[in-house]
């Protein structure tokens, strides 16, 4: 247990950085749950923040060394509950993703964000070479990564892979790549996403890409969620038209709206200015979470916070360019938002990492 007073170095910023988008987010949620079997679901959200926040208490003043020593075994856990969640897992909507526990379905895909960001973290800061990192090197990196990738996919959840393949790819390009192994695999990659979309993606996801292109083409049943969405957001204008007054909302025509779709109901209710205001709390949460490399002690924690603080950009970037219509609609929640307890005890998991990290003095 570190000896140095926590309060002073707490990472104040960060703390309310979090409080005042879970705020706005269960205000949010309270307007977008009025639905038929939607009633009460903030108060769901409420107990899984109460929640959240004993874990953090708890994170803060663990040891980091233990957390490293965690890392490998966390990666273990996680796999097998990917594994077993195929087999055991609670089926809805043609997914298995969920472990039905009675009182909460838990989703392992949640973990493995985490763990694969500990797992990298530990790899780097054990390997003395450093970078940059050519092709064969990165060929333990990888194996730790597609097992993830490839399970998630097979549940099916693209958004959760995508998440996970992406922060890792941030990860490998923080502590360098040769830039010759980069080019290569840039190239490989424009040759095998059309034998992807062909060969790997199933008959709705590759709705999806087309819907993406052209959500017109069949606005009634494939482009639904896409246009619903786009109407939300752009009929909110400038200044929205008021707190429980969104008529898209409301009237429950916006697909999912308490969880992968509520920004569309922020938006329509605080309209442009409102958009841009939550944006810059997310950026205050995130500069605050690059602050923590700078107070990092060592290798491994500095990757962890860039890590953690990948996770958080990519849901936030992905769920509001798939909400307005510039990324195709994948199924990423947005952070301290959407409904859903893995969801938000994942971010608040996120948070009490960042903030044991950052609660260190400097040492540079």
């Amino acid at each position: 247990m570190e000896s140095q007073p926590v309060i002073k170095t707490f990472n104040l910023g960060l703390i309310i950085s979090m409080f005042l988008l879970f705020l706005v987010g269960v205000i949010t949620l309270y307007s977008a749950a009025r639905g038929p079997g939607l009633y009460g679901l903030y108060k769901s959200q409420l107990i899984y923040f109460a929640v959240g926040l004993v874990m953090i208490t708890i994170l803060v003043f663990i040891d980091s060394e233990i957390i490293e020593k965690m890392s490998y075994l966390s990666y273990g856990i996680v796999l097998i509950m990917l594994g077993l969640v195929l087999v055991i897992g609670h089926d809805a909507k043609g997914s298995s993703r969920w472990f039905n526990l009675g009182f909460f379905h838990l989703q392992p895909s949640e973990l493995a964000k985490i763990s694969i960001v500990m797992t990298l973290a530990k790899f780097f800061a054990d390997e003395k070479k450093g970078g940059p990192y050519t092709l064969k090197q990165l060929f333990i990196p990888a194996a730790f990564v597609f097992p993830y990738f490839l399970l998630i996919l097979k549940q099916p959840d693209m958004g959760t892979g995508g998440i996970v393949f992406l922060t890792a790819g941030l990860m490998v390009l923080f502590v360098r790549v040769d830039w010759r192994s980069l080019l290569f695999v840039i190239i490989i990659g424009l040759i095998t996403v059309p034998l992807a979309y062909r060969f790997v993606l199933h008959d709705y996801q590759r709705e999806r890409v087309k819907t993406f292109i052209d959500p017109e083409r069949d606005p009634r049943a494939t482009g639904y969620n896409a246009l619903q969405c786009k109407i939300a957001v752009g009929s909110g204008q400038i200044f929205g038209k008021g707190y429980l007054k969104g008529t898209q909302s409301q009237l429950n025509f916006i697909p999912e709206q308490q969880t992968d779709f509520i920004f569309s109901v922020f938006a329509e209710e605080r309209g442009f200015v409102g958009g841009i205001l939550l944006l810059a709390l997310y950026i205050s949460y995130c500069f605050y979470s690059f602050r923590t490399v700078a107070r990092a002690r060592g290798k491994y924690e500095m990757l962890l916070a860039f890590g953690l603080t990948s996770i958080m950009f990519w849901h936030v970037f992905i769920n509001i360019g798939m909400v307005i219509g510039v990324l195709p609609i994948v199924g990423v929640t947005l952070p301290f938002f959407s409904y859903g307890g893995s969801s938000l005890l994942t971010f608040m998991l996120v948070t009490g990492l960042l903030l044991n990290i950052s609660r260190k003095k400097y040492i540079f």
